[in-house]
């Protein structure tokens, strides 16, 4: 259950890219971000109030702390899609939030089996492909500035995968019997760095405008995807549970499919069928 729980956690992270980013196009993305984070926080804390028993200052705490670590890795990720190269972002990104998680598992006393081991090798290889598609070479810019932007996209997209890894590895950490107060504290705990950026940039709150309901959507499909996994870490393991976490970026795709009529590269869909093959291996071990 705890590796089912784990893909229901990338569909909901998934679903909530995807709403993230239409709403995107028409508001300012700190106001998408704040605004989902709030509705992720306010489902959650709604839902715990009616089933999440007492709160725990245990639990309270590293649940905080991931969410602090999940504010930082939005705002370092949505500064890296927008100066750096997105696939190179986005690759970094999803590569490194599953290694930070599986590395620290191994850490606190996680032993994965070899079949496991080689699931996360292959769902690591399948997120660099479906994340590391063809830019559109016409808007390429001068090669200097390319050379610049993919460093920023590199550093940065580093940054933001730590960020979501460590968030993944607290979320263990806080969930004992019940994960809803932890995972409440940690979709507030996110809005923190998010306000004080915001506060700093422009000095006053955000409005959202027309795209309310997408970024409804977005936050409420972020929120159970922490529930998720909140869930799934109760009896399985932060660096298994993690890596399947990650693979937030298929359903993405496939939702944009689906709803856009966006097609897929020869790339991602060789990625998808990857990833498939990675959580087969997953399961087994």
């Amino acid at each position: 259950m705890s590796l089912l729980f784990g893909l229901f956690t990338a569909i909901g992270f998934g679903a909530g890219d995807f709403f993230g980013g239409l709403a995107s196009k028409k508001s300012p993305v700190m106001s998408v971000s704040l605004y989902s984070q709030c509705t992720a926080a306010i489902l959650i804390g709604m839902i715990a109030l009616f089933l999440g028993g007492s709160p725990d200052l245990h639990g309270l705490l590293w649940g905080a702390a991931a969410g602090i670590a999940v504010g930082l890795g939005i705002i370092k990720y949505y500064r890296a899609l927008s100066g750096g190269s997105m696939g190179i972002t986005a690759t970094v990104m999803g590569v490194f939030s599953a290694l930070v998680p599986f590395v620290a598992g191994f850490m606190i006393g996680e032993r994965p089996s070899g079949v496991a081991i080689t699931g996360v090798i292959i769902v690591i290889g399948a997120l660099v492909l479906v994340t590391g598609g063809e830019e559109d070479q016409e808007e390429q810019p001068h090669p200097d500035k390319r050379s610049s932007a993919k460093r920023t996209g590199l550093y940065d997209g580093v940054i933001a995968g730590i960020c979501f890894g460590f968030s993944f590895v607290f979320v263990g950490l806080a969930t004992t019997v019940n994960p809803l107060w932890p995972v409440f504290a940690t979709a507030a705990g996110s809005l923190a760095p998010l306000l004080i950026v915001q506060l700093f940039t422009s000095g006053a709150w955000p409005g959202i405008g027309s795209s309310w309901k997408t970024t409804a959507l977005a936050g409420i499909s972020q929120g159970l995807g922490f529930i998720a996994f909140g869930l799934a870490v109760l009896d399985g393991l932060i660096s298994i549970v993690s890596v399947a976490s990650a693979l937030s970026p298929i359903p993405t795709a496939l939702i944009a499919l689906a709803v856009l009529g966006e097609r897929l590269s020869q790339k991602q869909i060789a990625g998808v069928a990857v990833a498939l093959v990675g959580v087969v291996f997953l399961v087994i071990g």
